[in-house]
């Protein structure tokens, strides 16, 4: 710490600063002034941690220096030297929240214990201050620090993620007695309409603001991580005790439904068990994406129990297929019926059955990832509106445009144009 002497007497101050043993004290820098004018010089000048002044000075006094310190940096800690025993004194001095008072003529010794105690203080301040910074960063952060931990599961590094697992659960031991982190998988099935298609960004900033909103009441925090499209990992952190098997399940109801009649996608929801959200998350991860890879048929809902795969599941669906086919072929003016013979079914029944689990016609989910595909190229690319039409599947380059415009309500033209702004 740093200290500064004050007094208008300079051989007390020159007597302070060669009388007191500084070697053994955890003082860096010792500084001194003849006047409150001079103090403030080298308060605004220099780093200082701890204000000595004499109280009685002509001009301005030590009480209104203090004042003044105090406001401009708050977490200067003030100790006044004084000849006169008032109680007057002291009330002021205690008003100011000064740490301590001693009275003159000054023993090096008091001096020296009374800067070991506000080293204490000051050595505390900035552990908790730095605690609180820690907090802030990582409220500031927390979906950076947990998209680092979904990434290390997907690239197979179980051990790392746990430990930033566990590690992220100690960063909120300000705000809680004991902390959890609950994760629930969510993910988007279905956008409503082509142009209702939100930044990734924005259905992060959406999922963790509702989740907090419906949980305000237990005081709870959301995390949000995206490393995979149409995926999002949202985690619960709150207090232990709050954290009881109805509350959460009523809460996750009311998110889900709030979700599915407001928002312009659908949801499936795959929520940890209850009794597991203190395993490792490796496990949990695992539990839970094998949950939703058991959810062959895309249903939205929320998933609360593990299932298995029926013997019909553990074969490829045709419709998964489909949907790689087409997204492989979109260069192509592919249509239905290629499609149902690459599947090998009935064109009428491979109609139905699309509709039924992707919830669109496959003419309208053709035009959809046409459209995406186009829009990203417009958007990523620097290839001509003609090439990039014949990209996704168009030799007439007119009929693109007006299918374009169909979708996006604008031309792709305007459409590049909006994206370089």
């Amino acid at each position: 710490m740093n200290v500064l002497l004050v007094d208008d007497q300079k051989a007390i101050v020159e007597s302070l600063k060669n009388g007191i043993h500084w070697e053994n004290l955890p003082v860096e820098q010792v500084y001194t002034a003849c006047s409150a004018k001079e103090a403030k010089l080298v308060l605004m000048n220099f780093a200082v941690d701890v204000l000595i002044s004499d109280i009685e000075m002509p001009e301005e006094d030590g009480i209104s220096l203090c004042q003044w310190a105090k406001e401009k940096f708050d977490s200067l800690e003030c100790v006044f030297l004084t000849s006169h025993a008032d109680f007057e004194y002291a009330k002021k001095a205690i008003q100011i929240d000064s740490f301590d008072y001693i009275l003159q003529p000054v023993r090096y010794k008091e001096v020296e214990r009374v800067l070991k105690n506000v080293w204490e203080k000051i050595r505390q301040s900035k552990k908790i201050r730095q605690m609180l910074d820690t907090q802030k960063m990582v409220l500031e952060q927390r979906s950076t620090i947990l998209d680092a931990m979904v990434s290390k599961m997907l690239r197979g590094k179980g051990e790392d993620a746990d430990q930033i697992y566990q590690h992220f659960k100690e960063m909120f031991r300000m705000e809680y007695e004991e902390c959890v982190v609950y994760p629930i998988l969510i993910q988007i099935q279905k956008w409503k309409k082509i142009t209702n298609v939100w930044d990734e960004k924005l259905v992060k900033l959406v999922l963790g603001n509702v989740m907090e909103e419906l949980f305000s009441e237990q005081n709870m925090k959301a995390g949000v991580s995206s490393v995979r499209e149409n995926k999002y990992w949202v985690f619960i952190i709150m207090e232990k005790k709050e954290m009881q098997e109805e509350i959460i399940t009523c809460g996750l109801q009311s998110f889900y439904q709030f979700i599915d009649t407001n928002m312009d996608f659908t949801i499936s929801m795959y929520p940890a068990q209850i009794s597991h959200q203190e395993n490792g998350f490796q496990n949990i991860f695992e539990q839970l994406c094998c949950r939703a890879e058991c959810n062959g048929d895309n249903r939205k809902g929320i998933f609360w129990e593990d299932m298995e795969r029926t013997e019909e599941e553990e074969g490829e669906n045709p419709i998964e297929q489909a949907l790689q086919y087409i997204k492989k072929n979109l260069n192509k003016n592919i249509t239905r019926a290629d499609v149902a013979n690459y599947v090998h079914l009935n064109e009428e029944y491979f109609s139905r059955l699309f509709k039924q689990q992707t919830g669109d016609t496959f003419k309208d989910y053709l035009l959809m990832e046409k459209m995406k595909s186009a829009q990203n190229l417009l958007k990523h690319t620097k290839l001509s509106v003609s090439i990039i039409a014949s990209k996704v599947g168009y030799d007439n380059f007119s009929h693109f445009s007006k299918m374009f415009k169909k979708v996006t309500n604008q031309t792709p033209q305007e459409y590049r144009k909006e994206q370089q702004i």
